[in-house]
């Protein structure tokens, strides 16, 4: 290369020149909408602060000192009672079940140990108790429905009647109409077990009920007449035995739907009272539909006599 050739200068880029640019100035309108944005963002903060510090406040006020909030927020005596139940207890043993002080507050209540005292008595299955303030406590109840009576003897006392639900509570039963307590069949087969103050559930009860209630629904006629629902067959043939006024022993058996039961058994007393004019002694349902055993009572002297006649029922 000559010396007097030079090399052809560089393109030059438009960032290469210098440039004189003022910063633009914030209008007095933006700068008074970013004041207001500082403030209230600072006021969000402030508040979340003293909203945890009013939590721990609490906190430890009901930690260290709950009387102090009882006093404030409870400081008026509980001057109602508001009672809802789905069975017969009314408001005159709610309140003496719960049996509290006259000049008790909301606050002062142990809703717990009141709960308690309510599902201790058997007849309530569900208790929800809430405060309502200034001075309000309502009762919120479920109750469980009598499927059978029994008569038992709990501890020293003399021998009495209770009642067993679906669920195999036994409990002593208040409120019932006693029309209602009649119409329930006794129970029998079953052995009584105490536990606390009262007994253990009972077994097999949600068979019964079924049994029960199917029959009371269905055949009126026929259920009016059971006295004694028995369970001694239930746990080895899991059969229930019934003695109705008219009949002494009708057997039903768990594998077969006690609807269709009934149905057979509706239809075979029918038949079986217009064949003979001997009285009906044993219905046994738990065979099957094709052969019901029927036995009738005999009124000779040798009442071991027996006559059995198998009826076959039409199908259902």
């Amino acid at each position: 290369m000559k010396d007097d050739e030079l090399p052809p200068p560089s393109a030059r880029h438009w960032r290469d020149i210098p440039q004189q640019v003022n910063t633009r100035a914030m209008s007095r309108v933006g700068r008074s909408r970013m004041n207001r944005r500082m403030i209230r963002n600072l006021a969000i903060v402030i508040g979340v602060l003293a909203i945890g510090a009013g939590a721990f406040e609490v906190w430890r006020t009901l930690h260290d000192t709950p009387e102090r909030i009882a006093s404030v927020a409870g400081s008026h005596p509980v001057r109602s009672i508001e009672v809802e139940t789905d069975g017969v207890l009314d408001h005159a043993w709610v309140k003496a079940t719960l049996d509290l002080r006259a000049d008790v507050s909301l606050m002062e209540l142990d809703l717990y140990s009141l709960r308690e005292r309510l599902l201790a008595t058997g007849q309530v299955g569900v208790a929800v108790l809430t405060r309502e303030f200034p001075d309000t406590l309502r009762v919120v109840l479920k109750e469980r429905s009598p499927v059978v009576r029994v008569r038992a003897r709990l501890g020293s006392e003399a021998p009495r009647n209770f009642l067993v639900a679906q669920d195999g509570t036994v409990y002593s039963g208040h409120g019932y109409e006693s029309d209602r307590l009649e119409s329930l069949p006794w129970l029998a087969g079953v052995r009584m077990v105490r536990q606390k103050s009262g007994f253990a559930p009972l077994p097999f009860l949600e068979q019964v009920a079924d049994l029960v209630a199917t029959a009371r629904h269905n055949v009126p006629r026929l259920f009016d007449s059971w006295r004694v629902v028995s369970l001694a067959r239930m746990a080895r043939d899991g059969e229930i035995l019934v003695q109705a006024s008219d009949i002494p022993e009708i057997i039903f058996g768990t594998e077969e739907d006690f609807y269709t039961q009934l149905a057979r058994l509706d239809l075979i007393v029918e038949q079986a009272r217009a064949r003979s004019d001997l009285p009906l002694e044993s219905i046994n349902l738990a065979i099957g539909a094709m052969q019901v055993p029927v036995s009738f009572q005999v009124t000779e002297p040798l009442a071991s006599h027996r006559h059995t006649l198998a009826v076959t029922p039409h199908k259902f």
